[in-house]
């Protein structure tokens, strides 16, 4: 006659009786993470050096040899004026203009959005919530206007020949490339920080 689970839990120890019953329930794997956000960070990283890597190999070297060797105004981190603006509409001509326009809603519309969610994200997973977070939140999310501005700016300017005013362009110029700079020094900083909390909350779930 088999033995109650009481009477197998007095002899064995209480362990026995579940060792007797029905298999374990399968609980979650260690070192399995589903939707990890250091995977989208990863891949969302990835896309923006592919779309850099397109954009400075590949596209602006080609427009800048339409242009006559002149440099493209997104290239100018310092800044120019609405001389040079009009030598560019010059050089491209309406065929040129229309290519770097295309350019401009195309990839160079898909970079900044890509590398600012992924560095949002990236920042996210390293602050909790609270004004460090927001402050390297920030830069990222002022860079994006700021691109996405100089964008939609070059190309009003240069929809005419004469071209119009480069102030706006310059200066958004100027901005996006300051804050794309504080941008990557805020992701660091969010590491940092976390590298940096991590030691004084070992100790403490130690004793927890």
């Amino acid at each position: 006659m088999s033995k109650t689970p009481a009477q197998r839990a007095r002899k064995h120890g209480p362990n026995a009786a579940a060792a007797k019953g029905s298999p374990p329930s399968p609980g979650p794997r260690p070192g399995r993470q589903e939707g990890s956000p250091g995977l989208i960070v990863v891949a969302g990283l990835g896309a923006s050096v592919l779309l850099f890597g397109y954009s400075f190999l590949m596209v602006l070297p080609q427009l800048r040899q339409l242009s006559g060797g002149l440099a493209m105004p997104d290239t100018l981190f310092g800044g120019y004026g609405t001389e040079y603006l009009q030598q560019v509409r010059s050089g491209l001509g309406a065929d040129g203009a229309g290519q770097y326009s295309f350019w401009h809603r195309t990839a160079d519309t898909m970079f900044p959005l890509i590398f600012a969610l992924s560095w949002l994200l990236l920042i996210g997973t390293q602050l909790r919530r609270g004004l460090a977070r927001w402050l390297c939140w920030a830069p990222v999310l002022l860079y994006v206007v700021a691109d996405l501005g100089e964008n939609l700016a070059i190309d009003a300017a240069l929809a005419a020949d004469p071209v119009g005013s480069a102030n706006p362009a310059s200066a958004l110029a100027v901005a996006k490339s300051v804050l794309f700079v504080l941008s990557l020094a805020a992701g660091a900083a969010g590491v940092f920080l976390k590298r940096r909390a991590a030691p004084r909350q070992t100790p403490a779930a130690a004793t927890g």
